[in-house]
């Protein structure tokens, strides 16, 4: 668990201090920039909140097929661990994405929200509807790799028995998008 919080920390910091600073990088023209048609994948790590067991470490996997500059669709795959559990949610996303100004279009604002379906194996294994909304930051280092924020609420209706339901698990990740 000590290695996996000394992680965590870390990505937080380098998310931090890239939010803050800035990463030097390409010129306006050169940010990344996803074309329609095209698709785009990324990873981030985590923790999710007020899961049947407390607080999880969280891996997110996504995939977005851009339908044009701004919008998005494609699966996410939420997985939360902790030492006698492990989650997996898996929805189907949409994203809409908004320049932020004086970022040279480096920077986005990601709207999302999704539905999907999630598992849970505490004390009695439960699956339930999952409803993830969202709003995260990326930041484009250059035209293949950008850098990003997401905050999500996941919304399900979990019950593994116990009384260890939730109704809402909000996550915070770290990551990146190619």
């Amino acid at each position: 668990m000590r290695r996996t919080q000394t992680l965590l920390a870390w990505v937080f910091t380098v998310g931090v201090a890239v939010a803050v600073i800035g990463v030097p990088g390409p010129a306006p023209a050169q940010a990344a920039e996803s074309q329609a048609g095209t698709w785009t994948g990324g990873g981030a790590l985590g923790f999710l909140a007020n899961t049947p067991d407390d607080t999880a470490f969280a891996l997110n996997l996504d995939f977005g097929y851009r339908l044009n500059r701004e919008l998005s669709v494609g699966p996410l795959v939420q997985l939360g661990f902790t030492g006698d559990m492990t989650l997996v949610g898996l929805s189907g996303q949409a994203k809409y994405s908004l320049a932020v100004p004086g970022t040279e279009d480096r920077g986005k604002l990601v709207l999302q929200a999704g539905l999907g379906f999630v598992h849970a194996d505490f004390l009695q294994s439960d699956t339930s509807w999952l409803i993830p909304l969202g709003v995260g930051f990326e930041f484009a280092v250059d035209r293949r790799l950008a850098v990003t924020v997401t905050f999500l609420l996941n919304f399900t209706d979990l019950d593994t028995g116990g009384g260890t339901g939730t109704n809402v698990m909000p996550g915070l990740t770290f990551g990146v998008r190619f």
